[in-house]
Protein backbone atom coordinates (compact mmCIF):
# COMPACT_ATOMS: atom_id res chain seq x y z
CA UNK A 1 0.00 0.00 0.00
CA UNK A 2 1.36 3.40 -0.91
CA UNK A 3 1.68 4.89 2.54
CA UNK A 4 4.29 7.61 2.51
CA UNK A 5 1.31 9.69 3.58
CA UNK A 6 -0.58 9.18 6.81
CA UNK A 7 -2.53 5.91 6.82
CA UNK A 8 -5.24 7.93 5.97
CA UNK A 9 -9.26 10.72 2.68
CA UNK A 10 -11.45 14.33 3.45
CA UNK A 11 -14.10 16.55 4.91
CA UNK A 12 -16.11 15.88 1.80
CA UNK A 13 -16.25 12.44 3.37
CA UNK A 14 -16.97 13.57 6.90
CA UNK A 15 -20.65 12.70 6.77
CA UNK A 16 -19.80 9.33 5.29
CA UNK A 17 -17.29 8.74 8.08
CA UNK A 18 -20.03 9.14 10.69
CA UNK A 19 -21.95 6.29 9.18
CA UNK A 20 -18.78 4.25 8.80
CA UNK A 21 -17.19 4.14 12.24
CA UNK A 22 -18.19 1.00 14.07
CA UNK A 23 -19.57 -0.67 10.97
CA UNK A 24 -18.63 -4.01 9.52
CA UNK A 25 -16.61 -4.61 6.36
CA UNK A 26 -19.61 -4.97 4.11
CA UNK A 27 -20.57 -1.43 5.14
CA UNK A 28 -16.99 -0.38 4.39
CA UNK A 29 -17.35 -1.68 0.88
CA UNK A 30 -20.45 0.45 0.38
CA UNK A 31 -18.62 3.42 1.88
CA UNK A 32 -15.64 2.97 -0.38
CA UNK A 33 -17.87 2.69 -3.41
CA UNK A 34 -19.44 6.01 -2.41
CA UNK A 35 -16.06 7.57 -1.68
CA UNK A 36 -14.64 6.48 -5.01
CA UNK A 37 -17.69 7.65 -6.92
CA UNK A 38 -17.59 11.01 -5.14
CA UNK A 39 -13.91 11.59 -5.80
CA UNK A 40 -14.00 10.44 -9.40
CA UNK A 41 -16.88 12.80 -10.14
CA UNK A 42 -14.86 15.69 -8.70
CA UNK A 43 -11.48 14.93 -10.30
CA UNK A 44 -10.49 15.65 -13.88
CA UNK A 45 -7.16 14.54 -15.30
CA UNK A 46 -5.53 16.17 -18.32
CA UNK A 47 -2.21 15.22 -19.89
CA UNK A 48 -0.43 18.08 -21.63
CA UNK A 49 1.34 17.58 -24.97
CA UNK A 50 4.72 17.49 -23.23
CA UNK A 51 3.61 14.85 -20.73
CA UNK A 52 2.77 16.98 -17.66
CA UNK A 53 -0.16 15.46 -15.79
CA UNK A 54 -2.71 17.94 -14.48
CA UNK A 55 -5.16 16.79 -11.81
CA UNK A 56 -8.04 19.08 -10.91
CA UNK A 57 -10.43 18.42 -8.05
CA UNK A 58 -13.45 20.62 -7.44
CA UNK A 59 -14.29 21.39 -3.81
CA UNK A 60 -16.32 24.52 -3.09
CA UNK A 61 -16.11 24.81 0.71
CA UNK A 62 -14.08 28.06 0.49
CA UNK A 63 -12.85 30.34 -2.34
CA UNK A 64 -9.34 28.89 -2.16
CA UNK A 65 -7.18 26.39 -3.97
CA UNK A 66 -4.22 24.21 -3.06
CA UNK A 67 -1.63 23.79 -5.79
CA UNK A 68 0.95 21.02 -5.45
CA UNK A 69 3.63 20.41 -8.08
CA UNK A 70 5.44 17.12 -7.68
CA UNK A 71 8.40 15.59 -9.51
CA UNK A 72 9.38 11.94 -9.66
CA UNK A 73 12.87 12.63 -8.38
CA UNK A 74 14.46 12.11 -5.00
CA UNK A 75 17.63 10.86 -3.40
CA UNK A 76 17.07 7.40 -4.92
CA UNK A 77 17.99 8.96 -8.28
CA UNK A 78 21.45 10.02 -7.07
CA UNK A 79 24.88 8.43 -7.12
CA UNK A 80 26.89 8.44 -3.85
CA UNK A 81 29.20 11.20 -5.07
CA UNK A 82 26.24 13.57 -5.59
CA UNK A 83 24.19 12.45 -2.57
CA UNK A 84 22.04 15.34 -1.36
CA UNK A 85 21.68 16.97 -4.78
CA UNK A 86 17.90 16.51 -5.04
CA UNK A 87 17.41 18.18 -1.65
CA UNK A 88 19.90 20.98 -2.39
CA UNK A 89 18.17 21.61 -5.71
CA UNK A 90 14.85 21.96 -3.88
CA UNK A 91 16.47 24.76 -1.86
CA UNK A 92 17.95 26.37 -4.97
CA UNK A 93 14.63 26.60 -6.80
CA UNK A 94 13.51 29.16 -4.21
CA UNK A 95 16.39 31.44 -5.24
CA UNK A 96 14.66 32.90 -8.27
CA UNK A 97 15.09 33.18 -12.01
CA UNK A 98 16.31 35.71 -14.54
CA UNK A 99 13.20 37.71 -13.70
CA UNK A 100 12.60 36.99 -10.00
CA UNK A 101 15.11 37.44 -7.19
CA UNK A 102 17.28 40.04 -8.92
CA UNK A 103 17.17 43.80 -9.44
CA UNK A 104 19.37 43.67 -12.56
CA UNK A 105 20.08 40.26 -14.03
CA UNK A 106 22.33 41.52 -16.85
CA UNK A 107 24.74 43.07 -14.32
CA UNK A 108 24.28 40.24 -11.82
CA UNK A 109 25.24 37.60 -14.38
CA UNK A 110 28.80 38.95 -14.59
CA UNK A 111 29.26 38.15 -10.91
CA UNK A 112 27.37 34.87 -11.08
CA UNK A 113 29.77 33.66 -13.77
CA UNK A 114 32.80 34.69 -11.72
CA UNK A 115 31.41 33.11 -8.55
CA UNK A 116 30.96 29.84 -10.45
CA UNK A 117 34.59 29.85 -11.67
CA UNK A 118 36.14 30.85 -8.36
CA UNK A 119 33.81 28.64 -6.33
CA UNK A 120 34.72 25.55 -8.32
CA UNK A 121 38.41 26.42 -8.01
CA UNK A 122 38.13 26.90 -4.25
CA UNK A 123 36.36 23.52 -4.01
CA UNK A 124 39.35 21.94 -5.72
CA UNK A 125 41.68 23.45 -3.13
CA UNK A 126 39.48 22.29 -0.26
CA UNK A 127 39.40 18.77 -1.69
CA UNK A 128 43.18 18.75 -2.01
CA UNK A 129 43.55 20.00 1.56
CA UNK A 130 41.32 17.19 2.78
CA UNK A 131 43.45 14.70 0.86
CA UNK A 132 46.55 15.98 2.67
CA UNK A 133 44.74 15.47 5.97
CA UNK A 134 43.58 11.96 5.03
CA UNK A 135 47.17 11.05 4.20
CA UNK A 136 48.30 12.67 7.47
CA UNK A 137 50.65 14.93 5.53
CA UNK A 138 51.52 18.52 6.30
CA UNK A 139 49.86 21.05 4.02
CA UNK A 140 52.49 23.03 2.05
CA UNK A 141 52.65 26.69 3.05
CA UNK A 142 52.50 27.93 -0.55
CA UNK A 143 49.30 25.91 -1.00
CA UNK A 144 47.75 27.55 2.05
CA UNK A 145 48.72 31.02 0.78
CA UNK A 146 47.13 30.34 -2.60
CA UNK A 147 44.00 29.06 -0.91
CA UNK A 148 43.78 32.15 1.31
CA UNK A 149 43.97 34.41 -1.75
CA UNK A 150 41.16 32.40 -3.36
CA UNK A 151 39.03 32.61 -0.21
CA UNK A 152 39.42 36.39 0.00
CA UNK A 153 38.63 36.84 -3.67
CA UNK A 154 35.60 34.56 -3.41
CA UNK A 155 34.33 36.33 -0.29
CA UNK A 156 34.59 39.68 -2.07
CA UNK A 157 32.62 38.36 -5.05
CA UNK A 158 29.85 37.05 -2.78
CA UNK A 159 29.58 40.37 -0.96
CA UNK A 160 29.41 42.34 -4.22
CA UNK A 161 26.86 39.95 -5.68
CA UNK A 162 24.47 40.44 -2.75
CA UNK A 163 23.58 43.95 -3.90
CA UNK A 164 21.82 42.41 -6.92
CA UNK A 165 19.84 39.86 -4.93
CA UNK A 166 16.20 40.40 -3.98
CA UNK A 167 15.72 37.74 -1.30
CA UNK A 168 12.46 35.80 -1.13
CA UNK A 169 10.81 37.81 -3.89
CA UNK A 170 8.60 34.90 -4.91
CA UNK A 171 7.43 34.51 -1.32
CA UNK A 172 6.70 38.25 -1.16
CA UNK A 173 4.61 38.08 -4.34
CA UNK A 174 2.61 35.17 -2.97
CA UNK A 175 2.09 36.97 0.35
CA UNK A 176 0.77 40.06 -1.43
CA UNK A 177 -1.69 37.86 -3.32
CA UNK A 178 -3.03 36.01 -0.28
CA UNK A 179 -0.85 32.94 -0.59
CA UNK A 180 0.07 30.83 2.45
CA UNK A 181 2.05 27.66 3.04
CA UNK A 182 4.62 28.31 0.31
CA UNK A 183 6.97 25.40 0.91
CA UNK A 184 8.62 22.26 -0.47
CA UNK A 185 9.97 18.89 0.60
CA UNK A 186 12.25 16.20 -0.77
CA UNK A 187 12.02 12.48 -0.01
CA UNK A 188 13.81 9.41 -1.32
CA UNK A 189 11.19 9.15 -4.08
CA UNK A 190 9.76 12.60 -4.91
CA UNK A 191 10.23 16.37 -4.64
CA UNK A 192 7.18 18.55 -3.96
CA UNK A 193 6.41 22.29 -4.17
CA UNK A 194 3.20 23.70 -2.68
CA UNK A 195 1.14 26.84 -2.12
CA UNK A 196 -2.39 27.69 -0.96
CA UNK A 197 -4.01 30.60 -2.80
CA UNK A 198 -7.28 32.46 -3.32
CA UNK A 199 -9.06 30.83 -6.24
CA UNK A 200 -8.62 33.88 -8.49
CA UNK A 201 -4.83 33.93 -8.10
CA UNK A 202 -3.93 30.74 -9.98
CA UNK A 203 -2.28 32.68 -12.80
CA UNK A 204 0.16 34.25 -10.32
CA UNK A 205 1.27 30.72 -9.42
CA UNK A 206 1.49 29.70 -13.08
CA UNK A 207 3.74 32.65 -13.94
CA UNK A 208 6.11 32.07 -11.02
CA UNK A 209 6.30 28.28 -11.18
CA UNK A 210 6.66 27.97 -14.95
CA UNK A 211 9.38 30.64 -14.82
CA UNK A 212 11.50 28.73 -12.34
CA UNK A 213 11.21 25.59 -14.43
CA UNK A 214 12.25 27.43 -17.62
CA UNK A 215 14.87 29.85 -16.26
CA UNK A 216 16.09 28.76 -12.82
CA UNK A 217 19.16 30.58 -11.53
CA UNK A 218 21.16 28.75 -8.87
CA UNK A 219 21.69 32.03 -7.06
CA UNK A 220 23.68 31.94 -3.79
CA UNK A 221 24.59 28.32 -4.50
CA UNK A 222 27.67 28.17 -2.31
CA UNK A 223 26.09 29.86 0.70
CA UNK A 224 22.99 27.66 0.43
CA UNK A 225 25.21 24.60 0.30
CA UNK A 226 26.53 25.63 3.71
CA UNK A 227 22.93 26.08 4.94
CA UNK A 228 22.11 22.49 3.95
CA UNK A 229 25.25 21.25 5.70
CA UNK A 230 24.10 22.96 8.89
CA UNK A 231 20.62 21.50 8.40
CA UNK A 232 22.20 18.07 8.25
CA UNK A 233 24.02 18.69 11.53
CA UNK A 234 20.78 19.68 13.25
CA UNK A 235 18.54 16.95 11.80
CA UNK A 236 20.93 14.02 11.61
CA UNK A 237 24.16 14.46 13.54
CA UNK A 238 22.50 16.10 16.57
CA UNK A 239 19.47 13.79 16.61
CA UNK A 240 19.65 10.24 17.87
CA UNK A 241 16.89 8.98 15.59
CA UNK A 242 18.44 10.74 12.58
CA UNK A 243 21.83 9.20 13.25
CA UNK A 244 20.44 5.73 13.88
CA UNK A 245 18.16 5.75 10.85
CA UNK A 246 20.94 6.88 8.51
CA UNK A 247 23.26 4.12 9.69
CA UNK A 248 20.46 1.55 9.72
CA UNK A 249 19.36 2.25 6.14
CA UNK A 250 22.96 2.34 4.98
CA UNK A 251 23.40 -1.14 6.49
CA UNK A 252 20.11 -2.54 5.14
CA UNK A 253 20.74 -1.29 1.60
CA UNK A 254 24.26 -2.30 0.67
CA UNK A 255 23.62 -1.96 -3.07
CA UNK A 256 20.47 0.06 -3.59
CA UNK A 257 20.47 3.90 -3.34
CA UNK A 258 17.75 3.77 -0.69
CA UNK A 259 20.75 3.41 1.61
CA UNK A 260 21.76 7.04 0.98
CA UNK A 261 20.35 9.86 3.13
CA UNK A 262 18.09 12.41 1.45
CA UNK A 263 20.14 15.26 2.90
CA UNK A 264 23.47 13.85 1.73
CA UNK A 265 26.68 13.06 3.62
CA UNK A 266 28.82 15.43 5.63
CA UNK A 267 31.78 14.28 3.55
CA UNK A 268 30.35 15.25 0.15
CA UNK A 269 27.88 18.08 0.84
CA UNK A 270 30.58 20.78 0.97
CA UNK A 271 31.71 19.80 -2.54
CA UNK A 272 28.47 19.34 -4.49
CA UNK A 273 29.31 20.73 -7.92
CA UNK A 274 27.09 23.46 -9.37
CA UNK A 275 27.41 22.12 -12.93
CA UNK A 276 26.37 18.62 -11.84
CA UNK A 277 23.46 20.09 -9.90
CA UNK A 278 22.25 21.87 -13.03
CA UNK A 279 22.67 18.64 -15.03
CA UNK A 280 20.57 16.85 -12.40
CA UNK A 281 17.84 19.47 -12.81
CA UNK A 282 17.77 19.14 -16.59
CA UNK A 283 17.71 15.35 -16.40
CA UNK A 284 14.97 14.91 -13.81
CA UNK A 285 12.82 18.06 -13.78
CA UNK A 286 11.23 17.18 -17.08
CA UNK A 287 7.52 17.23 -17.93
CA UNK A 288 7.17 13.44 -18.01
CA UNK A 289 8.30 13.35 -14.36
CA UNK A 290 5.84 16.04 -13.29
CA UNK A 291 2.31 16.13 -11.88
CA UNK A 292 0.31 19.19 -10.85
CA UNK A 293 -2.77 19.04 -8.64
CA UNK A 294 -5.14 21.97 -8.19
CA UNK A 295 -7.76 21.28 -5.52
CA UNK A 296 -10.49 23.64 -4.33
CA UNK A 297 -12.97 26.15 -5.68
CA UNK A 298 -12.15 25.99 -9.38
CA UNK A 299 -13.43 25.80 -12.92
CA UNK A 300 -11.93 22.89 -14.85
CA UNK A 301 -11.76 24.72 -18.17
CA UNK A 302 -10.20 27.87 -16.74
CA UNK A 303 -7.54 25.96 -14.81
CA UNK A 304 -6.66 23.82 -17.82
CA UNK A 305 -6.30 26.90 -20.04
CA UNK A 306 -3.95 28.64 -17.59
CA UNK A 307 -1.78 25.56 -17.08
CA UNK A 308 -1.54 24.87 -20.80
CA UNK A 309 -0.63 28.51 -21.53
CA UNK A 310 2.27 28.54 -19.08
CA UNK A 311 3.56 24.96 -18.97
CA UNK A 312 2.85 23.21 -22.26
CA UNK A 313 5.82 24.84 -24.04
CA UNK A 314 8.34 23.32 -21.60
CA UNK A 315 10.27 20.81 -23.74
CA UNK A 316 10.21 17.18 -22.73
CA UNK A 317 13.66 15.77 -21.97
CA UNK A 318 15.10 12.31 -22.37
CA UNK A 319 13.57 9.46 -20.43
CA UNK A 320 15.41 8.61 -17.24
CA UNK A 321 16.13 4.98 -16.50
CA UNK A 322 14.86 3.42 -13.26
CA UNK A 323 17.30 2.03 -10.73
CA UNK A 324 18.16 -1.49 -11.86
CA UNK A 325 20.20 -2.75 -8.91
CA UNK A 326 18.26 -4.86 -6.43
CA UNK A 327 18.85 -5.53 -2.76
CA UNK A 328 19.12 -9.13 -1.62
CA UNK A 329 16.36 -10.89 0.32
CA UNK A 330 18.83 -13.57 1.37
CA UNK A 331 21.79 -12.48 3.46
CA UNK A 332 23.35 -12.94 6.86
CA UNK A 333 21.61 -10.79 9.48
CA UNK A 334 22.99 -7.25 9.24
CA UNK A 335 23.64 -5.24 12.39
CA UNK A 336 24.79 -1.74 13.20
CA UNK A 337 25.31 -0.08 16.55
CA UNK A 338 25.85 3.65 17.09
CA UNK A 339 26.48 5.75 20.18
CA UNK A 340 24.72 9.07 20.68
CA UNK A 341 23.95 11.27 23.69
CA UNK A 342 20.20 10.81 23.22
CA UNK A 343 18.10 8.02 24.68
CA UNK A 344 18.48 4.39 23.49
CA UNK A 345 16.53 3.11 20.50
CA UNK A 346 16.23 0.00 18.37
CA UNK A 347 15.09 -0.51 14.80
CA UNK A 348 14.49 -3.83 13.06
CA UNK A 349 13.75 -4.15 9.36
CA UNK A 350 12.95 -6.79 6.75
CA UNK A 351 12.99 -6.22 2.98
CA UNK A 352 9.51 -6.32 1.41
CA UNK A 353 8.31 -5.78 -2.18
CA UNK A 354 7.34 -2.40 -3.55
CA UNK A 355 3.70 -1.77 -4.41
CA UNK A 356 1.73 -2.85 -6.25
CA UNK A 357 2.19 -6.33 -4.85
CA UNK A 358 -0.38 -8.76 -3.47
CA UNK A 359 1.46 -8.94 -0.13
CA UNK A 360 1.41 -5.19 0.55
CA UNK A 361 -2.15 -5.08 1.98
CA UNK A 362 -1.24 -8.10 4.10
CA UNK A 363 1.84 -6.31 5.46
CA UNK A 364 -0.25 -3.23 6.23
CA UNK A 365 -2.61 -5.38 8.26
CA UNK A 366 0.38 -6.87 10.10
CA UNK A 367 1.63 -3.33 10.75
CA UNK A 368 -1.72 -2.47 12.35
CA UNK A 369 -1.89 -5.68 14.36
CA UNK A 370 1.55 -4.99 15.84
CA UNK A 371 1.51 -1.26 16.56
CA UNK A 372 -1.88 0.36 15.96
CA UNK A 373 -2.63 2.41 19.04
CA UNK A 374 -2.62 0.98 22.55
CA UNK A 375 -4.18 -2.27 21.34
CA UNK A 376 -1.25 -3.15 19.09
CA UNK A 377 0.42 -6.37 20.13
CA UNK A 378 3.91 -4.89 20.40
CA UNK A 379 2.63 -1.87 22.31
CA UNK A 380 0.79 -4.04 24.79
CA UNK A 381 3.78 -6.30 25.27
CA UNK A 382 6.79 -3.96 25.16
CA UNK A 383 5.24 -0.83 26.68
CA UNK A 384 2.42 -1.97 28.96
CA UNK A 385 3.34 -5.46 30.10
CA UNK A 386 7.13 -5.85 30.00
CA UNK A 387 8.01 -2.14 30.44
CA UNK A 388 10.85 -2.45 27.93
CA UNK A 389 9.87 0.41 25.63
CA UNK A 390 8.36 3.88 25.72
CA UNK A 391 7.11 3.88 22.12
CA UNK A 392 6.87 1.43 19.23
CA UNK A 393 5.81 1.98 15.61
CA UNK A 394 5.94 0.27 12.23
CA UNK A 395 6.63 1.61 8.76
CA UNK A 396 5.72 -0.52 5.74
CA UNK A 397 7.80 1.19 3.07
CA UNK A 398 10.90 2.58 4.77
CA UNK A 399 12.36 4.71 3.23
CA UNK A 400 10.35 4.78 -0.05
CA UNK A 401 7.87 3.01 -2.30
CA UNK A 402 9.26 3.20 -5.81
CA UNK A 403 11.43 0.15 -5.12
CA UNK A 404 11.58 -2.73 -2.64
CA UNK A 405 11.98 -1.26 0.83
CA UNK A 406 11.72 -2.23 4.50
CA UNK A 407 9.03 -3.27 6.89
CA UNK A 408 10.64 -1.47 9.81
CA UNK A 409 9.84 -1.50 13.53
CA UNK A 410 11.10 1.52 15.49
CA UNK A 411 11.33 1.23 19.27
CA UNK A 412 12.22 3.85 21.88
CA UNK A 413 13.82 1.80 24.65
CA UNK A 414 13.32 2.35 28.34
CA UNK A 415 16.70 3.44 29.67
CA UNK A 416 18.72 0.65 31.17
CA UNK A 417 16.86 -2.29 29.65
CA UNK A 418 18.66 -4.95 27.65
CA UNK A 419 18.16 -4.25 23.90
CA UNK A 420 18.55 -7.98 23.25
CA UNK A 421 15.49 -8.58 25.42
CA UNK A 422 13.49 -6.15 23.30
CA UNK A 423 14.59 -7.93 20.13
CA UNK A 424 13.67 -11.29 21.62
CA UNK A 425 10.16 -10.09 22.45
CA UNK A 426 9.64 -8.66 18.95
CA UNK A 427 10.78 -11.88 17.30
CA UNK A 428 8.47 -13.92 19.56
CA UNK A 429 5.50 -11.80 18.49
CA UNK A 430 6.41 -12.35 14.86
CA UNK A 431 6.68 -16.10 15.46
CA UNK A 432 3.17 -16.00 16.91
CA UNK A 433 1.95 -14.39 13.68
CA UNK A 434 3.57 -17.20 11.73
CA UNK A 435 2.04 -20.01 13.73
CA UNK A 436 -1.20 -18.82 15.35
CA UNK A 437 -4.06 -17.56 13.20
CA UNK A 438 -5.23 -14.04 13.96
CA UNK A 439 -8.77 -14.07 15.27
CA UNK A 440 -11.56 -12.79 13.04
CA UNK A 441 -12.57 -10.15 15.57
CA UNK A 442 -9.06 -8.70 15.85
CA UNK A 443 -8.63 -8.82 12.08
CA UNK A 444 -11.91 -7.02 11.44
CA UNK A 445 -11.01 -4.38 14.02
CA UNK A 446 -7.66 -3.49 12.46
CA UNK A 447 -9.15 -3.41 8.97
CA UNK A 448 -11.83 -1.03 10.21
CA UNK A 449 -9.25 1.18 11.88
CA UNK A 450 -6.94 1.33 8.86
CA UNK A 451 -9.78 2.52 6.65
CA UNK A 452 -11.12 4.91 9.29
CA UNK A 453 -7.68 6.51 9.66
CA UNK A 454 -7.36 6.67 5.90
CA UNK A 455 -10.66 8.45 5.48
CA UNK A 456 -9.95 10.92 8.26
CA UNK A 457 -6.55 11.78 6.89
CA UNK A 458 -7.28 13.77 3.77
CA UNK A 459 -9.17 16.52 5.51
CA UNK A 460 -8.14 19.57 3.48
CA UNK A 461 -7.30 20.71 -0.03
CA UNK A 462 -3.56 20.51 0.56
CA UNK A 463 -3.57 16.91 1.73
CA UNK A 464 -5.75 15.91 -1.19
CA UNK A 465 -3.44 17.66 -3.68
CA UNK A 466 -0.44 16.04 -2.04
CA UNK A 467 -1.88 12.54 -2.26
CA UNK A 468 -3.28 12.92 -5.77
CA UNK A 469 0.11 13.92 -7.20
CA UNK A 470 1.92 11.26 -5.18
CA UNK A 471 -0.23 8.40 -6.41
CA UNK A 472 -0.19 9.75 -9.95
CA UNK A 473 3.61 9.61 -10.03
CA UNK A 474 4.41 6.60 -7.85
CA UNK A 475 1.51 4.35 -8.87
CA UNK A 476 1.03 5.80 -12.35
CA UNK A 477 -2.60 6.74 -11.69
CA UNK A 478 -4.16 8.82 -8.92
CA UNK A 479 -7.11 6.38 -8.71
CA UNK A 480 -4.72 3.76 -7.33
CA UNK A 481 -5.53 5.45 -4.01
CA UNK A 482 -8.36 2.94 -3.71
CA UNK A 483 -6.81 -0.22 -5.07
CA UNK A 484 -4.88 -1.51 -2.06
CA UNK A 485 -7.56 -0.48 0.40
CA UNK A 486 -10.10 -2.40 -1.64
CA UNK A 487 -7.90 -5.46 -1.11
CA UNK A 488 -8.05 -5.25 2.69
CA UNK A 489 -11.24 -7.25 2.93
CA UNK A 490 -9.50 -10.10 1.10
CA UNK A 491 -6.68 -10.41 3.68
CA UNK A 492 -7.16 -13.63 5.63
CA UNK A 493 -5.50 -15.12 8.72
CA UNK A 494 -3.71 -17.55 6.40
CA UNK A 495 -2.36 -14.64 4.33
CA UNK A 496 -0.88 -13.16 7.49
CA UNK A 497 0.78 -16.44 8.48
CA UNK A 498 2.15 -16.91 4.96
CA UNK A 499 3.57 -13.38 4.67
CA UNK A 500 5.10 -13.49 8.15
CA UNK A 501 6.86 -16.76 7.33
CA UNK A 502 8.04 -15.40 3.98
CA UNK A 503 9.53 -12.06 5.06
CA UNK A 504 10.24 -12.12 8.80
CA UNK A 505 13.19 -14.51 8.65
CA UNK A 506 16.74 -14.13 10.04
CA UNK A 507 18.32 -14.03 6.57
CA UNK A 508 16.22 -10.98 5.68
CA UNK A 509 16.84 -9.04 8.90
CA UNK A 510 18.68 -5.80 9.60
CA UNK A 511 18.97 -4.46 13.15
CA UNK A 512 20.16 -1.07 14.32
CA UNK A 513 20.81 -0.13 17.95
CA UNK A 514 21.33 3.34 19.33
CA UNK A 515 23.25 3.17 22.59
CA UNK A 516 23.06 6.23 24.79
CA UNK A 517 26.48 7.81 25.34
CA UNK A 518 25.23 10.05 28.15
CA UNK A 519 27.67 9.86 31.00
CA UNK A 520 30.56 8.67 28.82
CA UNK A 521 33.89 10.08 29.90
CA UNK A 522 35.06 12.93 27.71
Amino acid sequence: MWKSFPKTISPILGILLFSFVGSNLSAEEDLFANVRSSLESRVKKVVLKNGIRLLMMKRGESPTIAVYTKFLVGSVDEKPEIAGTAHLLEHMLFKGTKHIGTNDYAKEKVYLDQIRVWGKRLDEYNIREREYANRKESVPQNFLKEKKILENRFKGLLETHRKFVVSNEDSYIYDKNGGVGFNAYTTNDVTNYQILLPSNRLEIWAKLESDRLKDPILREYYTERDVVLEERRMRVDNQGLGTLREKFLGTAFEKHPYGMPVIGYESNLPFLDIDKTEDFFRKHYRPGNMAIAVVGDLDFSAVETIVRNYFEDIPEGSLTQPVSVKESYDHDPRRISVRHPSGPMKVMGWLVPAPPHHDRPVLDVIDAILTQGETGRLYKRLVLREKLAQKVSCWTGDPGERYDSLFAIYITNVRGVDPDGIEKSVLEELETLKNVAVGEEELAKVKNQIIADYIRGLNNNGKLADVLTYYELIAGNWAAIFEDYSQLDKVTPEDIKRAAKKYFVPRNLTVGDLISSEGDKK
